[in-house]
């Protein structure tokens, strides 16, 4: 019998053309055929689904971490509407292996020994056909029910799986809703894999629109629809109106759509004026268009950009700019410069110290300086030397072989370094290490080996290592209380970081964070000129660690949707006046954007936006977001 016939015995012969068609029969005899001719797979195969170790699961999730915090949304409401049916529901990555899992409790211990936990991997070189890895594949929604897939130790269970992609087609992983009983005819799961397919389309817009962050983001819906769940019909302009990304779903719904449109006019019959002015006018209200390429009207939203550039789940080209230091871009000269010099390091194995105070974000340059190199997709290991005590460190560091301690794991286990060998090594607060132990480092740093307690041989390692210290390492050289030879070795490459209240783009730092902790909190807030103040007053001993904490606490209590006074910790009530800024060492030319500039420009333009936006040197949209930030309202103005 051929591999078509077997696929097709295997598939129900109840099912319509339609059935065909909506849930990819065709796919899977595809796969079937795949799973024989070219994965080889033993059908009868008794072994289970293999599962990564805890380090590989961690490490994992780590590198996913921004998907995953974007896809949670959309799992937990999936999880909801299935599991009091049975299901349970998995959210993969690009290579189908579990990196969420949401069960079901008196199922619990069912589904893990049938595959369905953190870490199992469902590709379909693996399993053969499944939901998971079909989908993968055939990078498109599939059910696999029941005698569908491959492997007859899954002959019980039923999969819907569908794909998330990311801005540019990417694919970023795969939503699966399973159960482990279910009626025999396969349409009977019709529901679940609309609610699996609707939930990764919602999970893909929301990737689209973090992606376009720093973009304006535009949103259509067709004219008399409420919204559908399954839609998602995005786009992203920049600040003169120019088309620079369009949507997976928008792409699919207008078969016409020019290959690159040049502006937005190019679609749909506005420009980029009109848009601008409409969303200014009428926050929140949607706009009326009609597109050029079906002749249909759509209901239009538009989204500001965040105030300065931000971290984007962008495409693997721009991955790593974005993983990186994306989310630290700063106009401060000395940050600038930092990131500068810091990226042409990033790939060298020279170790980087950084040096500046508590909370004045040393890790997040040291993840930044990770997500920015070859190294990325390798493990980062962070380890605080002046959090554990001096009687672990040394295990915490180097690792343990089995009997090397009362109470070691029979088994023993890996130091950080050990873990992060091929990726990278940070070591905070350095300064803390003990003497003894810093002699081993050294060794670490100069042979590339590592010897864990109770080892018989060392073993090599492959590191960079990036240090972290508040302490002046100089004056402890002097004392005695660091090695002088280590610290040659680490300070080849040093950076001081300055503390909050030195940077000169703190007001841009405190709008991005703002809208970041509102966004999570689903609601859109500003600060008052009252609040402002404040925060700029304030001499912020723990620098950005503490004004973010600030920021969550106001957001948190505020019930408006403008921070006032009272909605501040006790100990900014009192902070009345700004210190003026730090000089800025050279300054590239900057633009005019103060209230006071704004409406000088404004009132000699006789309102008109662009003609304003060009004398005050910034783009039309950084016009608008400063009119909203200052409450200039445009209904005074005599023309535009």
């Amino acid at each position: 019998m051929s591999i078509a016939a077997v696929a097709r015995a295997a598939l129900s012969r109840e099912s319509t053309r339609e059935d065909a068609v909506e849930f990819g029969l065709a796919k899977l005899e595809d796969s079937w055929r795949r799973s024989v001719e070219q994965y080889r797979l033993d059908p009868g195969r008794p072994v289970v689904t293999r599962v990564l170790t805890a380090d590989e699961c961690r490490h994992l999730r780590e590198r996913e971490e921004s998907f995953l915090r974007i896809a949670q949304p959309g799992v937990n409401r999936l999880h909801e509407q299935v599991r009091d049916s049975g299901y349970c529901v998995l959210l993969t990555d690009a290579r189908g292996a579990a990196i969420d899992f949401r069960g079901q409790g008196r199922l619990e211990h069912e589904f893990r020994g049938r595959g369905f936990r953190l870490g199992a991997c469902w590709s379909e070189e693996e399993e053969g056909t499944c939901g998971v890895g079909t989908a993968i594949v055939e990078r498109s929604p599939i059910l696999v029910h029941k005698q569908e897939h491959f492997l007859a130790l899954n002959d019980r269970i039923t999969c819907s799986a569908a794909p998330v992609f990311g801005p540019d087609d990417e694919l970023l992983g795969v939503l699966n809703a399973s159960a482990l009983s279910a009626p025999d005819d396969r349409r009977s799961q019709s529901l679940v894999c609309n609610l699996v397919t609707q939930n990764a389309a919602l999970i893909e817009n929301a990737v689209f629109s973090e992606a376009c962050r720093s973009d304006w983001l535009v949103r259509l819906c067709p004219a008399g629809d409420d919204w559908g769940v399954d839609e998602g019909l995005y786009l992203a302009l920049d600040g003169e109106g120019r088309i620079i990304r369009t949507g997976r779903r928008l792409r699919r719904r207008l078969s016409r759509l020019p290959q690159s449109p040049d502006g937005i006019s190019d679609l749909l019959d506005a420009d980029a004026e009109s848009l601008l002015r409409h969303a200014h006018e009428h926050p929140g209200v949607p706009m009326q268009v009609r597109c050029h390429a079906t002749g249909g009207f759509f209901q239009l939203h538009l989204r500001a950009p965040s105030p300065v550039p931000v971290r984007r789940v962008a495409g693997r080209a721009a991955v790593r700019e974005e993983g990186g230091f994306g989310l630290l871009s700063s106009t401060d000269p000395r940050i600038a410069a930092h990131i500068d010099r810091i990226k042409r390091l990033a790939d060298s194995r020279v170790p980087i110290l950084l040096h500046g105070e508590t909370g004045a974000g040393k890790e997040a340059f040291a993840r930044a300086i990770h997500g920015y190199s070859k190294r990325r997709d390798k493990p980062f290991v962070a380890l605080n030397c002046a959090a554990i005590p001096e009687s672990l460190i040394e295990s915490e560091l180097f690792g343990y072989r089995e009997g090397a301690f009362t109470g070691a794991r029979s088994k023993g286990s890996p130091g950080k370094v050990q873990m992060a060998s091929g990726g990278t090594l940070f070591l905070d607060e350095i300064g803390d290490m003990p003497l003894g132990l810093q002699t081993r480092l050294l060794r670490v740093l100069a042979e590339g080996e590592v010897m864990a307690l109770g080892a018989s041989a060392p073993e090599r390692v492959d590191l960079h290592v990036v240090c972290a210290t508040h302490r002046d390492l100089e004056s402890m050289v002097a004392q005695g209380l660091f090695r002088e030879d280590l610290l040659y070795r680490l300070n080849a490459a040093t950076f001081r970081l300055p503390p909050l209240r030195e940077r000169s783009d703190i007001l841009a730092l405190m709008m991005n964070i703002l809208d970041d902790e509102s966004r999570s909190r689903g609601r859109r807030m500003f600060l008052s000129r009252e609040v402002e103040q404040r925060l700029l007053a304030y001499h912020w001993p723990g620098n950005v660690r503490e004004l973010r904490n600030v920021l969550r606490f106001a957001v948190a209590v505020c019930e408006g949707s403008v921070l006032q006074p009272g909605d501040l910790p006790e100990n900014l009530q009192s902070c009345r006046e700004a210190p003026p800024l730090p000089p800025v060492e050279s300054p590239p030319q900057r633009e005019r954007g103060g209230k006071a500039d704004i409406l000088d420009a404004l009132e000699r333009t006789d309102w008109h936006i662009s003609k304003a936006a060009r004398q005050l040197g910034m783009s039309r949209s950084t016009l608008y977001r400063r009119m909203w930030r200052y409450g200039i309202e445009t209904g005074t103005r005599s023309g535009d």
